[in-house]
């Protein structure tokens, strides 16, 4: 048993040693070209090769980089298929919702390559998600946070001039934004809350909520396992914990003997009711804000942070990405080199001018006078978040029966969070 523990450690040591060599010696071999690198991701293949033109201009290194368009709903199904039949791409741009599930697919950056404190400096908080015990699973790549979208014609209606910046101030102003009818029939919504499969990023809002009060929902014990936190949190004085404050408050908008009620589940789906003009206030990303123009150029609204709670946290969910090496990857050196040239400032900046995206990156600042939105989506950047995800429909699911359970009075709160807890922790088994 003594040979065989030899063996084993040696067998470790060996290959942590030669990702090491393959990743230092990279620089000094290859100074004049990356080699070939195939890259997979969701993103539109004109935009890729705009930004790769930027650095491909008078410049011969990143000649052999070559992209292929994977839609997202298929991207990592084709990718563990892929893998697993040792033709996978170099590079790709992995969603960070599928890392806790798929990061095992993933090559570990050593930190001897590009340092902790490097990262920490140079990316946002929510690109943190991808650092290891053993290295980095991905260069942070793009971030769209989650916004408001407020109808500024219902709001002057009401005799509102601004937006809420907190929750307790959505609460006080949704009765003024809300009209129903004798029957109880609602003909106005104030804000999109309460239900679950017709409102848009529901997840999304209801991690927010939770993160605002202090739980992250999934996090690691002492240990360093991924376990449920939803039961987490002091409870005094007969107090809810975080998750269940959470829980409270989404479903008190879709309560018809609360004041605040204002959406149920016989609401068309909350974007499109946005757009019709009957909706106050809408939680979306920033991705969407193009579209939506476009769709309904008529509608008078505009844009706000998520809000915050009082004396509390401001983070809000995006959904991130970044530039992950495949195991299996035929050109590792290579794959980083073009990591780190697409994630440097210049690249970014090129990038966020296509996709009217914040950056990733700190140091980005929003200086265009024609933009009214930069500055703003760019902070929610820097307070953005990204959920530790087992699996994106499974907790989806979890979540839609809590809230569901709650709502339909099946369950207490604290009955349906509990619930929620051991499937999730069992999820994460």
């Amino acid at each position: 048993m003594k040979l065989f523990n030899v063996i084993v450690v040696g067998i470790f040591l060996a290959l942590a040693i030669s990702a090491v060599i393959i990743f230092s010696t990279f620089t000094a071999l290859n100074k004049n070209s990356v080699g070939k690198v195939s890259v997979w991701g969701s993103l539109p293949l004109s935009t890729f090769e705009a930004v790769m033109g930027g650095l491909q201009e008078g410049n011969s290194t990143y000649d052999g980089v070559t992209y292929t368009f994977v839609p997202a709903s298929e991207l990592i199904p084709n990718l563990v298929e892929a893998i697993a039949a040792g033709r996978g791409p170099d590079l790709v741009i992995f969603p960070a919702e599928y890392l806790l599930s798929q990061g095992d697919k993933l090559v570990s950056i050593p930190y001897s390559n590009v340092s902790r404190r490097e990262f920490q400096n140079t990316f946002i908080q929510a690109g943190e998600v991808f650092l290891a015990n053993d290295g980095i699973k991905g260069i942070p790549f793009t971030v769209d946070p989650l916004v408001m979208y407020w109808n500024r014609t219902l709001f002057a209606n009401a005799g509102l001039a601004q937006p809420p910046k907190f929750w307790d101030e959505l609460s006080d102003i949704a009765p003024r934004l809300t009209k129903t009818q004798e029957n109880g029939t609602l003909t106005q919504n104030s804000v999109a809350l309460g239900a679950w499969d017709n409102i848009f990023h529901a997840k999304a809002i209801f991690l927010t909520l939770a993160h605002q009060l202090g739980n992250p929902v999934v996090g690691r014990n002492s240990e360093g396992v991924y376990v449920s936190m939803i039961s987490e949190g002091a409870v005094e004085s007969g107090a809810l914990t975080p998750v269940n404050s959470a829980v409270r408050f989404y479903t008190d908008f879709s309560d018809p003997v609360k004041p605040v009620y204002s959406w149920n589940r016989s609401a068309p789906e909350s974007r499109n009711a946005f757009l019709a003009g009957g909706v106050a206030m809408y939680f979306g990303s920033v991705s969407e804000l193009l579209g939506m123009r476009q769709a309904n150029p008529n509608l008078n609204f505009d844009v706000a942070p998520v809000p915050s709670v009082r004396g509390g946290g401001a983070g809000v969910s995006a959904e991130v990405t970044a530039l992950s090496i495949p195991r299996g990857s035929r050109n590792i050196g290579g794959s980083l080199a073009v990591a780190l040239a697409l994630t440097s400032a210049k690249s970014q900046q090129a990038l966020l001018s296509l996709i009217s995206l914040p950056s990733v990156r700190r140091d980005a600042v929003s200086n265009n006078p024609n933009d009214p939105y930069g500055a703003m989506f760019q902070n929610a950047a820097v307070l953005s978040f990204s959920f530790l995800d087992p699996d994106p429909s499974a907790t989806d699911a979890i979540f839609k029966r809590m809230m569901e359970s709650v709502s339909s009075g099946k369950l207490r709160v604290t009955e349906a969070s509990q619930g929620a807890h051991s499937e999730l922790q069992a999820l994460l088994r």
